[in-house]
C-alpha cells in the first residue's frame, strides 16, 4: 500500500504549497518591513515570551529517532517537504534513511562523513488533521524558531509568543499531546524587529524548481561557493549529467530565485543598529 504521506514532483516543476492547509511551523509570510507597525503596537501593550521545550508523544519523527537513539536529527519543514540533516553512527543513518524513503519518499539524499542531508518526497504536516506540536502552536497563536531538535525520542522546540495567556494555552496544549519538559522562559523586552525575523523556508524556496534546487545543493557539497571556488561549473555539470550551459542556467536561477526572496530579509537587516544581530539563541 503506497505511504498516505509521498507526494511526487516532476523534473522542472516549481515547489509549491500543496492545496490541503499545510501547517506552517512559522510566521505566515508578509513582507517583514511591513510588520514593524505590528511590532511596536504589540510592544507597547504587553511583553512577548520566548520557551525553549522538549516533548515525547506519539510522532513519526520522535518515534524515528527512538528507535535509532544514538543519531542527531535536525528537521525543516518546507511545504509539501522535508528536510533533515541527521549526524551519527553510519549503521543508524542508513535505517533512518531507509525509514524515511518507506514513509515519505527521498527527493535527495547525500552524505558528508558522519552527517546525511536528506529532502523528502513527500512531508508529514501536509496531512490534516494529525495531531502535533505543530497544531498546537498554531491554535494558540505561537511560532517556533527551526530546526526542530530529535535525539531519543525527544522534540526540541525554541518558540515565540506573543504574550503569557498564548504559552499558557500552548503549555495546555502539549501536555495533552504527551510528557512535557519546559527548559527555560523568559519575557522579551523591547523587542526590536530585525530580532524578529522568524523565516519560514517555504519562503526561502518559493517558486525555485527541483532542477535549481539540485544545482544549488550541488554546488554547495562540491566547494563551488567556497572562497576560492574548489569546482568549476563544467564539472559540477559533468556530475549532474548535464551541458555545462544548461547547467549554468539552472544554477543561476536558482541563486537568483533565493537572493530574490531573501531581499526583504535583507533589506530589514540592514537597517539594524551597529553591532546588534538577527537572533540569538
Amino acid at each position: 500500500m503506497p505511504s498516505p504521506y509521498r507526494r511526487e514532483a516532476g523534473e522542472g516543476k516549481a515547489i509549491e504549497p500543496a492545496e490541503s492547509a499545510v501547517v506552517r511551523r512559522v510566521i505566515p509570510y508578509r513582507p517583514v518591513l511591513q510588520l514593524v507597525g505590528q511590532v511596536r503596537r504589540m510592544e507597547a501593550m504587553e511583553s512577548m515570551y520566548a520557551a525553549n521545550f522538549e516533548i515525547r508523544h506519539a510522532c513519526p519523527v520522535g518515534g524515528a529517532s527512538q528507535t535509532y537513539p544514538k543519531l542527531h536529527i535536525r528537521h525543516w519543514c518546507v511545504n509539501s517537504r522535508d528536510i533533515f540533516q541527521v549526524s551519527g553512527p553510519d549503521d543508524q543513518r542508513q535505517g533512518f534513511r531507509g525509514w524515511v524513503d518507506e514513509v515519505f519518499g527521498i527527493r535527495h539524499h547525500s552524505d558528508l562523513g558522519e552527517s546525511s542531508l536528506i529532502i523528502t518526497g513527500g512531508c508529514y504536516c501536509a496531512i490534516e488533521g494529525a495531531p502535533s506540536v505543530s497544531s498546537v502552536l498554531d491554535e494558540t497563536g505561537v511560532w517556533d524558531i527551526p530546526p526542530i531538535l530529535y535525539e531519543e525520542g525527544w522534540e526540541s522546540w525554541r518558540v515565540i509568543a506573543w504574550n503569557e495567556a498564548s504559552v499558557r494555552r500552548m503549555f495546555g496544549g502539549l501536555r495533552e499531546l504527551g510528557e512535557l519538559r519546559i527548559l527555560s522562559l523568559r519575557p522579551i523586552e523591547n523587542a526590536r524587529m530585525e530580532q524578529m525575523m522568524l523565516m519560514p523556508a517555504s519562503d526561502v524556496f518559493a517558486g525555485i524548481t527541483n532542477r535549481q534546487l539540485s544545482a544549488v545543493i550541488l554546488g554547495v557539497e562540491h566547494g563551488y561557493y567556497a572562497v576560492p571556488s574548489e569546482v568549476k561549473v563544467e564539472n559540477l555539470a559533468q556530475g549532474a549529467g548535464l551541458a555545462p550551459s544548461t547547467f549554468s542556467e539552472h544554477l543561476r536561477k536558482g541563486e537568483s530565485r533565493i537572493l530574490r526572496n531573501l531581499r526583504p530579509y535583507l533589506q530589514a537587516y540592514a537597517t539594524r543598529e551597529p553591532g546588534e544581530v538577527v537572533l540569538q539563541r
